[in-house]
């Protein structure tokens, strides 16, 4: 007879598990008065001061680090997926190739974090203060900004599709080659904002700030451009949601009209 096997069942230390594993680590004798070591055996430190802490390569899926003060510290190639960061401090936070997949960071400090190659795939970062982050070939498909600082921010080669940046704040920011595929950017303030060889087909980009905004080289085929005034914006090579191509500001741009669109 055929051997049933039964589903893995989630693992999730949540509710009465939570507790009774925080009270397990706090029993442990010096874990009370060093939160780091609280961290690493419970997964959960709320409000803890970790500033500083070097975390790299940690494995804390699912951990519980909201209001946490982690500024400063080193979670470089950490794992925390599904971990909770509401209102944590992340400021000059080296975050290089973390995980943070399904992650909630809402209302999270990253200004100044170092966030190149993360993945925050379906990740919630609603209303965080990321000005002048390091964001480069970040993988954050399906994640949500709505409300968020990213202005002066790199996003370059960063993947955001079917991604919320609703109402965000992206002046100035870079997001070259960026791939923005039905990305929801409603109401964004994109000023100054650069988006040179940009993927933004059927993005959702009405009423928004593009004054100095430039669009060389980007893919904006079928993008919802609504109610956005496109005159102070600056294109060249750039394909228009209507499928034809815009040289308008080439000369201005020392560019020649003659390139090849990708």
């Amino acid at each position: 007879m055929a051997h049933r096997t039964t589903p893995r069942q989630n693992l999730r230390p949540t509710g009465v598990a939570a507790a009774v594993g925080l009270a397990l680590a706090l029993a442990t004798p010096g874990v009370a008065n060093d939160p780091l070591r609280q961290l690493l055996i419970s997964h959960i430190c709320i409000a803890c001061d970790l500033s500083g802490v070097v975390l790299t390569r940690a494995d804390l899926e699912d951990a519980d680090l909201t209001n946490a003060n982690l500024a400063g510290a080193n979670l470089r190639q950490a794992r925390l997926p599904r971990a909770q960061l509401t209102q944590a401090d992340l400021s000059q936070t080296n975050l290089q190739q973390v995980v943070l997949s399904a992650a909630d960071l809402t209302g999270a400090n990253l200004s100044g974090a170092n966030l190149r190659q993360a993945t925050l795939t379906g990740s919630t970062l609603r209303e965080v203060n990321a000005a002048d982050v390091n964001l480069e070939r970040a993988e954050a498909r399906n994640s949500d900004w709505y409300g968020s600082d990213l202005s002066g921010s790199r996003l370059d080669r960063a993947v955001f599709n079917h991604a919320s940046l609703a109402a965000t704040d992206l002046t100035n920011a870079t997001l070259t080659h960026s791939q923005l595929f039905r990305a929801n950017l409603i109401g964004a303030q994109l000023a100054g904002a650069d988006f040179t060889g940009a993927d933004m087909r059927q993005a959702l980009i009405r009423d928004t700030e593009l004054a100095g905004a430039i669009f060389t080289d980007a893919d904006l085929r079928d993008a919802n451009l609504n109610r956005t005034d496109l005159s102070a914006a600056r294109f060249c090579n750039t394909r228009m949601a209507d499928g034809e191509i815009n040289n308008d500001h080439c000369a201005e741009l020392g560019l020649s009209p003659d390139r090849a669109v990708p």
